[in-house]
């Protein structure tokens, strides 16, 4: 009787582990890795990926668990088969994220298994017991929480801190060993957090002493956020989760008070009634940051206010971090696009549709791929036969599988681009004799509708057409 040659199974490792775990348990990363691949080893599984949640704990939020993401986004690329864990608590506890996932996995055909624990999904006694262990891991994952809630709130209350120094602002560290430790004043920084105080002191400005601490140390690269969120941190004053002298302070509680009066007065009010036409359209040549709108008002010889939009890289302005000085004034952007818009259309039309032609191959890869599945089959006939060895047979099946990808993964970035309404936009000739008539929201809209985003280049501009 002949034997049936298995497809070589291509799979992706994920491996999860919190910090608490790796303490507590000796759940490493490392130990789950070695065990996954030698279970790969043992069914004959082809490894084609290992993605690592290291520090994070079964309740972290989908989005926060990067590598998880990256894994789905994988999924829907169809890059494997099958992913393994080591066990379902390492993959999952929540019922309703579980399902989540499940959706996308059955969407595009990957299945799931442990390495160290059986589950069967396909009958419907087996989802019940599933679910049943997707419950029992939820419910100890919410104890674990109480108790960890208990633990840090008692911590607090000792004066402990529950993280490590990265969780604090500039010029604050955690010392001492489990159990006795304590936040103290840096001293590596300690004169870093005082200069950040001192200046927002005489500036009265975030922004200007982002730019001053940029310019004095050269050590590091200042954010305005980093500076707003430090100034705006009740541990300047010694006050940590509802606990006053938590740590030795920088200032007092009523300095710090007087602090956030000043960073309320100069924060802009975003629901003012300026309105900018190009807001989130133009992006930073140098760095890629949106650009941020800035209104500028005169007076004209009649007595009148006169108002004009202009907009900057807030990371130059803010940080002196982009080299990108130049400013857009947004009345000559909108005269240049009302003039180059359609010419600029046009060429966006004629790329799109050279690209469109070239999707004969397209139809040319999806030969080759049935080509190749033949080859596959017959491959394994030849095999079954006794034709040919074992060590040919995993050589040549190993090339095809390599090909067959290759050619999938051409196609799918291979993006079609549906240009009907850019020559739509073409034919109407009266469209901007309409646009001038509409107002700023209604303007907005219509570039929106066909632009992505716009850099400045040299005198002219530079467009980035929705695809």
């Amino acid at each position: 009787m002949s034997k049936i040659v298995e497809e070589i199974i291509e799979v992706v490792l994920y491996i999860r582990v919190s910090r608490e775990e790796q303490a507590r348990w000796g759940y490493s990363l490392d130990a789950q890795r070695e065990r996954l691949i030698e279970y790969c080893k043992e069914k004959g599984y082809k490894i084609v990926g290992i993605y690592l949640d290291a520090g994070k704990t079964a309740r972290t939020k989908l989005h926060r668990r990067k590598e998880l993401m990256q894994l789905l986004e994988d999924a829907k690329q169809e890059k494997f088969k099958k992913i393994i864990v080591w066990r379902l608590d390492r993959w999952i506890r929540s019922v309703a994220d579980y399902y989540k996932i499940q959706e996308v996995l059955d969407e595009h055909h990957i299945t799931w298994e442990c390495s160290d624990e059986k589950y069967e999904t396909n009958t419907a006694n087996g989802r019940y017991q599933l679910n049943n262990k997707l419950n029992d891991n939820q419910n100890e994952s919410d104890k674990t929480s109480e108790r960890i809630k208990f633990v840090n709130g008692l911590m607090v209350k000792n004066k402990m801190p529950i993280y490590g120094s990265q969780c604090f602002p500039i010029g604050l560290k955690v010392v001492g060993e489990k159990g006795h430790k304590q936040v103290i004043h840096d001293p590596d920084e300690e004169e870093v957090a005082k200069d950040i105080i001192a200046k927002f002191k005489e500036t009265r400005s975030i922004r200007q002493t982002t730019i001053y601490m940029n310019n004095t140390y050269d050590y590091r690269n200042f954010e305005y956020d980093t500076i707003q969120r430090f100034l705006k941190n009740p541990l300047l004053y010694g006050h940590y989760r509802g606990v006053d002298n938590f740590c030795e302070p920088y200032i007092t509680k009523e300095e710090f008070e007087e602090m956030q009066g000043m960073i309320k007065r100069n924060s802009k009010d975003n629901t003012k009634e300026n309105d900018y036409l190009f807001k989130t359209l133009l992006r930073c040549y140098d760095c890629g940051r949106m650009m941020s709108g800035n209104t500028h008002k005169y007076k004209l010889a009649s007595g009148d206010i006169q108002k004009s939009h202009s907009y900057r890289c807030g990371k130059h302005c803010g940080t002196r971090l982009c080299n990108n000085r130049s400013g857009i004034n947004e009345d000559k952007l909108e005269s240049w696009l009302i003039d180059n818009f359609f010419n600029e259309l046009n060429d966006y039309v004629v790329k799109v549709e050279s690209v469109e032609d070239n999707r004969k191959e397209v139809a040319t890869d999806k030969k080759k791929i049935e080509k190749l599945n033949n080859k596959k089959e017959r491959l394994n006939d030849l095999y079954l036969d006794g034709r040919i060895s074992k060590d040919k047979y995993n050589t040549e099946y190993n090339t095809i599988i390599d090909e067959l990808k290759k050619l999938k993964d051409n196609n799918k970035k291979d993006k079609h681009v549906n240009i009907d309404k850019y020559k739509k936009a073409l034919n109407n000739i009266n469209a901007l004799d309409l646009y001038k008539k509409l107002d700023i929201p209604h303007k907005r809209l219509f570039w929106l509708e066909y632009i992505d985003y716009i850099e400045q280049d040299g005198d002219n501009y530079k467009i980035f057409f929705k695809e």
